[in-house]
């Protein structure tokens, strides 16, 4: 939900689609983005582009500012086939500027199960290892 346009995930279609609704009015209509199926929506920070996966793609849809809803171009960002993937709620992240994305993939061999590596502190370790 990016505070005026909620983005969700309804198979009233036959299949799974992502769709938008006005919120808090979300009775105010609808409106599908995806084509050809879609799931795992996230908002842009700046709420000017939607992201969303569909046949095993990223995709981003542009969304156009106005009063009424409305969206200009759709594009596939990158196969997103290697990264954990969830029917209904998100398994990725984008961050604030929107350039880059937070995505679990699964090890290789290890039968679908993952390691979380968290790095701490990392600009003070890379200063200490560059002598600084």
């Amino acid at each position: 939900m990016d505070g005026r346009w909620l983005a969700y995930v309804s198979d009233e279609s036959g299949r799974d689609e992502v769709y938008v609704r006005p919120f808090p009015n979300t009775d105010d209509g609808f409106w599908m983005v995806s084509t050809g199926g879609g799931g795992e929506p996230v908002w842009a920070h700046s709420s000017r582009e939607l992201f969303y996966r569909s046949d095993g793609n990223l995709m981003v849809q542009d969304v156009l500012q106005g009063e009424a809803f409305a969206i200009g171009e759709r594009r596939v960002l990158f196969s997103a086939e290697p990264y954990r993937a969830g029917p209904r709620h998100p398994h990725y992240d984008v961050t604030p500027d929107g350039r880059h994305f937070l995505m679990i993939r699964p090890l290789s061999g290890s039968g679908g199960e993952t390691e979380l590596i968290v790095v701490e502190n990392v600009f003070e370790e890379l200063k200490a290892r560059a002598g600084n």
